[in-house]
């Protein structure tokens, strides 16, 4: 990044921080807001778009702040720990696993998973866990939940991969399951998870009751690593994942069943002139809406030609949103997203609302999925990473 693109970043950095704090003053000193008081989240009210955006301090303690989509209001917000986390819930509590050092930034390191309550936003219990939780910028996919709530899947590092189980209805850590080579955890049923793994494999793992293994399954040639790469970031509709490649490749898994099933891979790549459209990713690359059956994919345009090494040509902020019809494959709407964007989301209503974040602008935005209609443009007074709608 070059000298005058920091310093843009640091203004705008200040001015988001800035425009987020009262401006009242009186006789030349600042008046400081009340307190927050207790506060008490109803159900969220049927055809309320609420959405949690998880922050990145980075080497910091961060938090995840609820907003109101439709007043751009914060409803709440909850703490994440050194460089913060994604949330997982279930119907009345809240999980994130989370690292804190015992002399603030220094010290001995205690990784734990803390329940909230999902009204009140109170720590109800925590449990500790290995301190190996996986930290810096977040994945949507780190942390999973098994489909009935009851085992939250921790992603380790040490660098090791691997994949840590608690039982958060017991509260209580169960153990580690080595995935070397394998990366994230994504739930595919009551008891079974799988990751994504850098041969171009995916491993499948399945739980007992008590959530130890009991079996585990290789299923090769999911992609090419080596040709076309998949981006981590997957999303889920019903019992399908959806993965999308460097170059612009759609991979469906289905997990269903006693064994996976590779569905066929089609292209949402797009020539504009001696340029490509293909997708972005800083961090959220997809967003499936379930009802449509709508695919949504950060689009970026470039020459595909690599940086100074490798292959990096795909790791670059979004400005496009595109729709496709699951169904038929075919491009259903070109979305211009306010700013360079790192994540997208989707609510899932029938008037569905398309989330943003950019960290590059500290901001969120939220833009009318069917129309692109500009709703909200919310300074964010950190960088803005995980999106996650509560639907």
């Amino acid at each position: 990044m070059r000298y005058g693109s920091i310093l843009g970043f640091l203004r705008r950095m200040a001015a988001a921080v800035t425009a987020s704090l009262p401006a009242l003053v009186y006789g030349g000193s600042p008046i400081l807001p009340e307190p927050m008081g207790n506060i008490r989240l109803p159900d969220k009210p049927a055809g309320a778009h609420w959405v949690w955006i998880i922050d990145y301090q980075g080497a910091n303690y961060g938090r995840a702040v609820l907003y109101n989509a439709d007043t751009a209001d914060v409803l709440g917000m909850v703490d994440t720990g050194w460089e913060g986390g994604s949330l997982v819930w279930s119907d009345t509590e809240i999980y994130n696993a989370a690292m804190f050092m015992s002399r603030g930034f220094r010290g001995q390191r205690t990784d734990v998973v803390t329940t909230f309550d999902s009204h009140t936003l109170n720590p109800l219990r925590e449990v500790i866990v290995p301190s190996k939780t996986i930290r810096g910028f977040q994945d949507i996919n780190h942390f999973g939940l098994t489909d009935d709530k009851r085992f939250m899947l921790l992603q380790f590092v040490t660098p090791a991969s691997s994949i840590g189980v608690v039982d958060v209805k017991a509260n209580r850590y169960i153990g580690e399951i080595e995935t070397s080579g394998c990366i994230n955890a994504m739930p595919a049923g009551n008891r079974a998870f799988f990751a994504l793994c850098g041969d171009g494999s995916a491993l499948r793992i399945t739980l007992d009751d008590e959530g130890r293994e009991v079996s585990r399954t290789r299923y090769p040639k999911l992609f090419d690593p080596d040709a076309d790469p998949l981006h981590e970031s997957g999303v889920r509709s019903g019992n399908t994942w959806y993965f999308v490649s460097h170059r612009g490749q759609i991979h469906p898994v289905d997990v269903a069943g006693a064994d996976f099933r590779f569905l066929s891979t089609w292209s949402i790549a797009g020539k504009d002139g001696d340029m490509t459209w293909i997708p972005g990713q800083p961090s959220q690359t997809l967003a499936v809406h379930d009802g449509k059956q709508t695919l949504y994919v950060l689009m970026q345009r470039t020459t595909l030609k690599p940086k100074t090494s490798g292959s990096d040509f795909h790791r670059q902020m979004g400005t496009e949103a595109w729709a496709f019809d699951l169904k038929t494959r075919k491009l259903l709407r070109r979305i211009q997203l306010k700013n360079p964007t790192d994540s997208i989301a989707i609510s899932q209503d029938a008037s569905p609302l398309l989330y943003a974040t950019s960290g590059f602008y500290a901001a969120f935005t939220v833009q009318d999925a069917m129309t692109g209609r500009l709703l909200w443009n919310i300074p964010f007074p950190s960088i803005p990473t995980v999106i996650q709608p509560v639907n």
